[in-house]
């Protein structure tokens, strides 16, 4: 006779034991106590579902685990189904904890170690202060204090999720479009808090639990468990089933004051682990693959054991997580290293057509080096020596910040590279990666002008650059910098190489007009900056150049996407701010070429003109994504309002103020 499949055993004693018991009269299924009904639920669709009174988030009552492991390469290799795509967990951990705390470590800890420590110690996670409330009326709703650094920890916002909840609900029946800034703010709170937990609920089962608790030694030897521990888990008692089928057998034909104690015992625990398996919920952590190695249909652990059938095809995958989480809790650096290279030779064998589309080897280097941040950090370094040489007019320093900015701009397009390889398309699907990308082409003609003139004067161009838009791309990380499958708005590599290429060419040339601007007004104003007109000339003749490249471009771009629109929804133009805004540098440009032409305005005038053309290209690259509005509203990011509107101001006063000074000294010039 075949003997029965473990699991089946298990599922049959555990899961279906509480109905058979209700139809034999045994005992009503009891209410789940409070520590089993502990993740929030929440639907952005119909907003939060009600939180119990004696509300516990995260997973409590465990034994305390030991440090951890310290090396957590294996894991960081470990594939992950997020957001459409499959990423090592580093690139996941990298994602949420940049939308949790808008950073890239926590506390010293890599991203991989946090998000680590989250999945396999939860409960040592509730004091952390890593969740990021950017609007300090969002506090003040929940009543809670208000933190300095706008960070604070599960613990302290706990005390005000039953508030939070009464304003989410509020916020959620508002539609998108009208939406306040503060409502967007609750709901992203309520979100993360969400995601935080279902994180730490996901290997929940595998973890002893005061709710598995086997106090008499009698039960604990009739179903074989260690005789010196009192608390088990989830999945330790699965793994026991036939024992357990074994104690309740025949329980139901006898009154409850005739079961001995460890039925009565057993049947606690029985019924805890069925009112376990109904609250569980899936989890953002996803790494098992399907088995026919087809499609995106990616489990969590906690959503495989939820259900029936899939516990059955996936127990070996799931012990596999089990035994890392206890390698992890128990310190086991060697256990946990094997553990995470058998699930990853696991996923290979399970998934090859899915891992063969991967760049892991590409994406895990990326991610580690940084590279963005690194050339941000030199281009930093750059432009202080750019300022020395100009004080000091000495070539060797000329010479040694040139080789410094040339490292970091390899860094820079590396980054750019490295990108288009992982994601196989180009790099500007986002607002994220329009940055680094406008910046290099800015980068790359501001050397193009510096090798014909070869007076620092590009370099410079370059470095003020390459500082002010990588920092503004650090800014955008969080939205961006996750490495994200496109938006449909986006979905067409062939569109993104021509329109959307052009388009942010045009951006980058516009912009380096502008910087350019910046030098020639500056020079102009420093003592003696007009006794060589030849100097000025030359930035003269590097504005107008660019400003023609950025006009080209800018032109070609614009009607591309007006055919993209045509195929995509119908209509050449739409008036939509986005296509306004393409407009409008376009015909700034023109303007500008058309005044100079016209001699209505002369040197000044074009270098005002190009420092404002600098405002015009920020809002309509941008700034127009602040609106919220449009079918190319991908990009809006609510916290850069005050910031955008801070730059054009000063941008609108350097105007004024060099214009009005410089035109004075040229007219009291003898």
């Amino acid at each position: 006779m075949k003997r029965p499949n473990l699991t089946s055993l298990a599922l049959f004693a555990c899961l279906s034991f509480p109905v058979w018991a209700q139809m034999r009269g045994i005992a009503p299924v009891d209410p789940p106590p409070p520590e089993l009904v502990d993740t929030v639920k929440f639907d952005s669709t119909k907003g939060p579902d009600p939180l119990p009174d004696d509300l516990s988030l995260m997973p409590t009552g465990y034994e305390k685990p030991s440090a951890g492991v310290e090396d957590l390469h294996g894991l960081a290799r470990v594939a992950v189904l997020h957001e459409g795509r499959v990423k090592p967990f580093e690139t996941f951990a990298r994602h949420i904890l940049l939308q949790l705390s808008g950073k890239r470590s926590f506390e010293g800890r890599s991203a991989v170690a946090t998000v680590a420590e989250v999945l396999f110690a939860p409960e040592s996670t509730v004091h952390w202060k890593i969740f990021l409330i950017n609007n300090p009326e969002v506090a003040q709703g929940m009543g809670i204090a208000e933190e300095k650094h706008r960070h604070y920890s599960l613990k302290e916002l706990q005390k005000g999720l039953h508030k939070l909840q009464t304003l989410v609900e509020k916020a959620s029946k508002v539609p998108d479009a009208e939406q306040s800034l503060t409502d967007k703010e609750f709901l992203r709170v309520w979100s993360n808090v969400f995601l935080f937990v279902q994180l730490g609920h996901t290997l929940e089962f595998a973890m002893p639990s005061p709710s598995f608790s086997l106090r008499m030694p009698e039960s604990r030897a009739a179903l074989g468990l260690d005789e010196e521990r009192t608390k088990f888990s989830f999945w330790e008692l699965m793994a026991h089933a036939p024992a357990i089928a074994r104690v309740l057998e025949g329980v139901g034909n006898r009154p409850p004051d005739e079961r001995s104690g460890i039925e009565t015992e057993v049947i606690a625990v029985s019924q805890a682990m069925f009112l376990n398996s109904q609250t569980n919920q899936p989890s953002p952590f996803k790494p098992i693959p399907p088995l026919a190695d087809e499609g995106m249909d990616w489990l969590s652990p906690s959503e495989a054991v939820a259900h029936p059938e899939k516990l059955q095809a996936e127990h070996s995958l799931l012990d596999l997580w089990v035994k890392g989480l206890q390698a992890y809790r128990g310190g086991d650096q060697k256990a946990f290293d094997s553990t995470m290279a058998g699930i990853g030779r696991k996923v290979e064998d399970r998934a090859p057509k899915i891992m063969a589309g991967t760049r892991f080897g590409i994406e895990l280097p990326y991610q580690r080096i940084d590279p963005h941040f690194k050339a941000l950090m030199i281009y930093w370094l750059a432009l202080i020596g750019c300022f020395t040489f100009f004080l000091l007019r000495k070539r060797w320093i000329y010479r040694a910040t040139l080789a410094v900015f040339l490292i970091g701009f390899l860094f820079h397009v590396g980054g750019i590279l490295a990108r288009i390889l992982i994601m196989h398309r180009p790099p500007v699907s986002s607002l994220y990666e329009t940055f680094p990308f406008v910046a290099a082409v800015a980068i790359l003609a501001s050397l193009v002008l510096e090798k014909f003139n070869r007076r620092g004067i590009g370099l410079l161009a370059a470095s003020i650059l390459g500082v002010i838009l990588l920092s503004i791309a650090n800014r955008y990380a969080a939205e961006g910098d996750t490495l994200k499958m496109l938006v449909a708005v986006l979905n067409s590599n062939f569109w993104l190489s021509t329109h959307v290429i052009c388009i942010t060419i045009g951006y980058s040339a516009c912009l380096l007009c502008g910087a350019l601007g910046h030098v020639w007004l500056v020079r102009a104003l420093l003592p003696g900056g007009q006794d060589k007109p030849e100097r000025l000339k030359e930035i003269q003749k590097m504005i107008y150049g660019t400003l023609g490249f950025g006009l080209l471009f800018s032109f070609i771009g614009t009607v591309l996407g007006g055919i993209w629109a045509d195929q995509s929804w119908g209509r050449f133009w739409g008036w939509d701010p986005k296509e306004n805004g393409a407009l409008l540098i376009v015909i700034w440009c023109v303007i500008l070429f058309h005044a100079r032409w016209w001699g209505r305005i002369r040197d000044l005038g074009m270098a005002l003109g190009a420092v404002f053309g600098a405002i015009v290209v920020s809002l309509a690259w941008f700034g127009v994504n602040l609106l919220n509005v449009g079918l190319h509203s991908y990009g809006f990011t609510s916290g850069t309002a005050f910031k955008l509107f801070a730059y054009v101001a000063g941008e609108l006063v350097f105007i004024l103020v060099t214009g009005i000074w410089i035109k004075r000294r040229q007219l009291t010039k003898p």
